[in-house]
Order: structure tokens, then C-alpha cells, then sequence
């Protein structure tokens, strides 16, 4: 293993992680995603379900680990996958 990815793997040692700024939502290692429309955007995480509510909400970004949401976000829900 390179010594790069230790010092990430150390930094960043979370199930996933979670950012927002401006008019943007930002996932890395989110499980899937639920459900997707202009007004509602759910992912499911490892331990948690979040909804993202709004307008004009638009996927900008989606690979295999990462999650990038536009929009104008009103709102975020985070609830135990159990709720």
C-alpha cells in the first residue's frame, strides 16, 4: 500500500462522509440511492437514510462512491436505516 493512501485511510476513516456548501450536497461512500426527483433526493448510508428536500435538485455527479447533489435544499433528513 502507498504511503498516500495510509495517510487518507487514517484522515479518513468513516463510513462515509457528508459536505455542503452554497447550493450544493456532497456523499462519498453512500450504499445507493432510493429515490431521485426534482423535489426529493433519498440515499441510504451504512447505518442511516437521508432525505435531501428542495427544488430543482439535480444530480451533478454520481460514480460508485461519490454523490453530488445541486439544488435549492430546503431541507435534510437524516434518520437510523430502523426508522
Amino acid at each position: 500500500m502507498k504511503i498516500k493512501d495510509n495517510i487518507l485511510n487514517y484522515l479518513c476513516d468513516r463510513d462515509y462522509l457528508i459536505s455542503m456548501y452554497d447550493n450544493y450536497f456532497y456523499i462519498f461512500n453512500f450504499k445507493y440511492l432510493e429515490t431521485f426527483n426534482e423535489k426529493l433526493i433519498t440515499v441510504s448510508l451504512s447505518d442511516r437514510k437521508i432525505n435531501i428536500i428542495g427544488n430543482n435538485l439535480l444530480i451533478v455527479k454520481i460514480t460508485k462512491e461519490e454523490l453530488l447533489i445541486k439544488g435549492d435544499i430546503e431541507k435534510i433528513e437524516v434518520m437510523k436505516k430502523n426508522e
